[in-house]
């Protein structure tokens, strides 16, 4: 494109523009690649922006196609060809969540398969779950800034439970929703999870439950999660494949999703709840009510 027209879209708050002392225009990057995922251009020199080669974004992109290719890279480790492929599917305006939900879930279950099946293939499975967690990094260095405003939503996986991506996932669907979406990671003790919950001031918990190592604990755990969160009037969402119906009968929560397209429709039911309180959290509340029983 022009100079001339790169200047009339700055001009007109298509792409967001700050000026340096010297009156030049700074363009971030994250600002040039949401507007080209809104226009439907096409990068030239992607390099630019220090992405791949071949990332041209673009309108014209079939999930199962791109799935081939990012299977095929994430088994060979290949981070720049994962990484080009995720972003020319969101660039080419795909939401996440059928990203997630039809491209990268697939992939690993597939992938997850190879590695239970073969004691020696399991470093397949841990390469790429690593190399998904360095794409999704990219693609969120893409997306637009929130507002101060904004919801918050914070979530994570549970003690013993070591499976973080799908977790990282519902971070970026909520984060494309205009949540101010925070994943705290693997393996958090409840303890922390409802301090989490007092400090932050979160309007949504997410969790994912892959793995439950003893039932029992995780039951009390979890009640005690689900009282703060009632008591907070925080809305609490769970998902994940070890959330079994005898278990789930024995929980109290807000809503259980199967896929993140299903939270993400959840997510937007609650937007127009916004109030004062979900904007930024100014202190934190006290939790003397919690027993310290957690190491």
């Amino acid at each position: 494109m022009s100079e001339s027209s790169l200047k009339r879209w700055c001009d007109q708050g298509l792409i967001p523009t700050v000026r340096t002392a010297g009156g030049h225009r700074r363009l971030p990057v994250n600002g040039v690649l949401t507007f080209l995922r809104n226009s439907g251009y096409q990068l030239v020199h992607p390099e630019l922006l220090g992405l791949p080669p071949s990332t041209t974004g673009g309108q014209d992109r079939k999930l199962h196609i791109e799935k081939s290719r990012l299977e095929q890279a994430f088994r060979q480790g290949d981070e720049d060809v994962g990484t080009e492929v995720v972003m020319n599917l969101y660039l080419a305006g795909i939401p996440m969540s059928a990203i997630c939900d039809e491209v990268f879930l697939p992939i690993f279950n597939e992938i997850r398969e190879t590695s239970d099946n073969r004691q020696e293939a399991v470093y397949l499975e841990r390469r790429a779950c690593e190399l998904g967690h360095r794409v999704l990094h990219e693609v969120r260095r893409a997306m637009p800034e929130l507002p101060p405003a904004a919801l918050i939503a914070l979530g994570g996986t549970l003690d013993g439970d070591p499976f973080t991506l799908a977790s990282s996932m519902s971070e970026m669907v909520l984060r494309e929703n205009g949540w101010r979406a925070c994943s705290l990671g693997a393996m958090l003790p409840f303890l922390s999870l409802r301090q989490a919950v007092c400090d932050m001031r979160p309007r949504l918990v997410w969790l994912n439950v892959s793995a439950i190592p003893d039932q029992n604990f995780f039951l009390k755990g979890f009640d005690e999660l689900s009282r703060l969160t009632a008591d907070s009037e925080v809305t609490l969402a769970i998902g994940g494949r070890a959330l079994t119906p005898e278990l789930l009968s024995q929980m109290q929560f807000n809503e259980r999703y199967h896929t993140l397209h299903e939270l993400e429709q959840f997510a937007r039911s609650l937007s127009p709840m916004m109030t004062e309180r979900n904007a930024v959290p100014t202190s934190p509340i006290d939790l003397p009510q919690l027993e310290q029983s957690e190491t």
